[in-house]
């Protein structure tokens, strides 16, 4: 991808999320490709180092089928041309069948899938940050066997609970091992489990923090890890303690921090995120356009990179994703404070 500015996406950034002054706040926005996701590494990594490119964007989140992370186990879904794939059976259908999930090595075929997605993306954008998509412990268990049944079984079977966690925060902290030796660090999303509505603080103590922690330390020493804490009313500051370079969430949801406060509660977190759905499925790019002016007034431009709040909807227009990117890169050279 061509310089800007004298700087590479990489330099970008790295500069901006540590507060250093850049040519234009980074740009990234990440979508689901059905059905280009279940059909193998190349088709994949072909479509997604096309979008980079059409959107000149400054990271690549790598975005494999959600459910790949449960597949090792035997959940399956259906794909049927470019809709949402619907699930076909759970890996985990009785509370017993938690006792059964054990590690995983890295070399099982959907691990391998990505880590030669990614292979093939690092050789064609070399410049690019890369991120490889690795869901929390609590977010694999959820799709091994439905967000129901593990809500009610970590209260009336916490052992069982517990040691598939265990087995599954192994599994992923090998495969982050595996992962950053292509990718410059791991996009760890919580999913649905971070929200304070979901568990409660002392259940996410137990089931959720050790668990993330085990497999961040997988990626330990990655040049960028990025946590990405989603929904509403979601812990997005109580886990940017978490050891990771900057945090992804959604500023516009409900009980969420905007860019400004979460800015203002933490001093050594690159922000990620300030564009809304809305935004990018709106027929006019004003709306686009808005939005990246009121992140930039909230940020200075310091410490922020312009995305999503979480994947984009597939239906998202074109003209959106480039206006919110021309936003930015028609501003004069923006000089952060130290």
């Amino acid at each position: 991808m061509p310089r800007s500015a004298g700087l590479t996406s990489r330099e970008r950034v790295r500069r901006a999320l540590r507060g250093d002054a850049v040519d234009r706040p980074p740009f990234a926005v990440w979508r689901h490709f059905y059905p280009d996701e279940n059909e193998g590494a190349e088709r994949l990594a072909g479509t997604t180092i096309a979008f980079t490119t059409r959107h000149r964007l400054d990271i690549v989140k790598y975005n494999p089928r959600a459910h790949y992370h449960a597949e090792p186990w035997g959940t399956a879904y259906r794909y049927a041309g470019a809709a949402r794939p619907t699930l076909v059976r759970y890996a985990v259908r009785r509370p017993d069948d938690w006792r059964k999930i054990g590690r995983k090595p890295v070399s099982a075929p959907a691990f391998r899938e990505l880590l030669d997605g990614l292979r093939r993306v690092r050789v064609a954008l070399p410049d690019v940050p890369l991120l490889a998509t690795i869901f929390t412990p609590l977010g694999v268990l959820e799709r091994l066997g439905g967000k129901e049944r593990l809500l009610a079984d970590l209260r009336a079977r916490p052992d069982a609970v517990l040691a598939a966690l265990d087995a599954v925060a192994e599994t992923f902290a090998a495969l982050a091992r595996a992962c950053v030796e292509t990718a410059d660090g791991i996009f760890l999303a919580t999913t649905s489990w971070a929200q304070r509505d979901t568990l409660d603080q002392g259940e996410y103590a137990r089931f959720g923090r050790p668990f993330d922690l085990r497999v961040l330390a997988g990626a330990r020493g990655a040049a960028l890890n990025v946590l990405h804490v989603c929904g509403p009313n979601a812990r997005v500051v109580e886990l940017a303690r978490y050891d990771v370079t900057a945090v992804s969430w959604n500023p516009r949801l409900a009980g969420n921090p905007n860019l400004a406060a979460f800015q203002g509660a933490t001093a050594d977190r690159g922000a990620i995120g300030g564009l809304s759905d809305a935004a990018l499925l709106a027929r006019s790019p004003a709306a686009a356009r808005r939005e990246i002016a009121e992140g930039l007034a909230q940020t200075r431009g310091r410490r922020w990179l312009a995305a999503g709040g979480c994947t984009i909807p597939p239906e998202s227009r074109p003209e959106a994703i480039d206006a919110a990117r021309d936003a930015l890169a028609s501003r004069d050279q923006i000089k952060t404070s130290p």
